[in-house]
């Protein structure tokens, strides 16, 4: 495989094959088996013993070892997830600041999605190719700033080859419709990862149905628990538009996103709770990692045996 990353003006052969997995499984999102996302990147490195201990580390990875990004990823392609994200939270010029590489932004970003894309081509069946655009580790800085490097970001993520753009980590709820409106602007569709500190449940109407209004296709509730996470599906059914609910289910309730926890033996069948109360895309929040992937796509595979986990065969190549 060639680690040489496309930059912003030589990635044709990657974008040719953009919408490919997304529209093969889009359907999912109104009906059959619920979308898996995957884990807690963060979580399930540092699991396997690798130091991710500052904003910035995980794109100083791609640099040093892209072949232990490219392993995560295979990981969670064995583990029959359906939506696999690249790291561009961490390959934007903010996030490569802390590790002294924010000029490395542009060829950063093209090496998270050309690993994703030549890791999907992998597996014998449809997988989305995911960017990220927000990072939860990062302060917030001025608008004008902000704005200038989120729409640029977004530039960078969709000429490097990203089917659908997950948004996240934003201080805002502006922020995050100012995000959803910069991948529109790239005509990539966008899911919205929502956390208790942007938005209360009684906040939650309001902003799902701003975010449709820019172009959201989905809304990722992150939830430290079941009972808060249904609440707030419930809540969700009261929005006007219609927009996709999903679910993120951290690993324990005093998880931490980038610090792993045990896969409990609870946790599948909690999250199997969620998508009978409407959740369409369902993974794992904070402190999960491919054991958590892996437990809920057997999981749903049950539940749905027209669409079995096993279908298909990853080829892990040489």
């Amino acid at each position: 495989m060639n680690f040489a990353a496309p930059g912003l003006g030589n990635s044709a052969e990657v974008c040719s094959a953009r919408f490919v997995g997304y529209a093969q499984i889009r359907h999912r999102l109104h009906g059959g088996r619920p979308l898996v996302v995957d884990a807690d990147v963060g979580a399930a490195l540092r699991g396997r013993g690798f130091v991710i201990d500052a904003p910035g580390a995980l794109g100083a990875m791609l640099h040093r070892d892209p072949q232990v990004v490219r392993a995560h990823h295979l990981a969670e392609l064995a583990s029959r997830v359906d939506v696999l994200s690249a790291l561009t939270a961490d390959t934007s010029p903010r996030a490569l600041a802390e590790a002294g590489m924010e000029h490395r932004s542009a060829r950063l970003t093209g090496l998270a999605l050309e690993l994703v894309s030549d890791a999907a081509l992998e597996a014998q069946r449809p997988v989305a190719i995911a960017g990220v655009l927000g990072s939860d580790q990062l302060t917030a800085t001025n608008k004008g700033r902000f704005e200038d490097e989120t729409s640029e970001h977004a530039a960078r993520i969709a000429v490097g080859g990203a089917e659908l753009v997950i948004v996240r980590g934003m201080g805002s709820r502006l922020d995050l419709v100012f995000a959803v409106a910069a991948a529109a602007g790239q005509d990539l569709p966008s899911w919205v990862v929502i956390d208790r500190d942007v938005a209360s449940e009684s906040e939650l109407v309001e902003l799902a149905e701003s975010l449709a209004d820019v172009g959201a296709e989905a809304v990722l509730l992150e939830v430290a628990s079941i009972d808060d996470g249904l609440r707030r599906l419930a809540a969700l059914e009261a929005a006007s538009c219609s927009i996709v609910r999903g679910a993120l289910l951290s690993a324990a309730p005093d998880a931490l996103r980038g610090f792993p926890s045990p896969l409990f033996s609870s946790w599948v069948e909690r999250v199997v709770e969620l998508t009978a109360a409407g959740a369409r895309i369902v993974g794992g929040g904070a402190g999960t990692t491919e054991d958590h992937t892996r437990a809920l796509a057997t999981r749903l595979g049950v539940l749905h045996p027209s669409m079995p986990p096993g279908s298909g065969q990853l080829g892990l190549g040489a």
